[in-house]
């Protein structure tokens, strides 16, 4: 895989979310309640402005989702790719990369916790 920092949105999509609907929500019934009780035609600006916000924010987030998505599709099919290989741990151990298993020794040919068949 290249040296691009995987994105993942778990640390730190609820934010944005919530940022988006503040924008999108919150502040447009704010301005609509105001606008309500102060006829000014700034409140309607104001709610035109928060949902344009809303908007950006949302489609800000949706192109960083996007972008994970490629990059675990692209983790996947490398993972995919190299599943049925042992990986040297030392000690002439390995590991079966299918389920994890860390006692495999240098001469099976599978796995046997699951059964994978090692390529060679």
């Amino acid at each position: 895989m290249s040296n691009v920092k995987k994105i993942n949105s778990i640390g730190y999509a609820h934010k944005i979310i919530g940022l988006a609907l503040l924008f999108l929500a919150a502040v447009p019934a704010l301005c609509y309640l105001l606008s309500q009780i102060f006829p000014a035609a700034l409140f309607i600006r104001l709610i035109y402005i928060s949902l344009g916000i809303g908007v950006l924010i949302s489609l800000f987030f949706a192109g960083l989702l996007a972008i994970e998505l490629r990059q675990d599709r692209k983790i996947n099919r490398e993972y995919a790719n190299v599943k049925k290989q042992k990986l040297t741990l030392g000690n002439g151990k390995f590991e079966c990369q299918s389920c994890g298993n860390r006692q495999v020794n240098g001469d099976d040919n599978r796995c046997c916790v699951c059964g994978t068949t090692f390529s060679v």
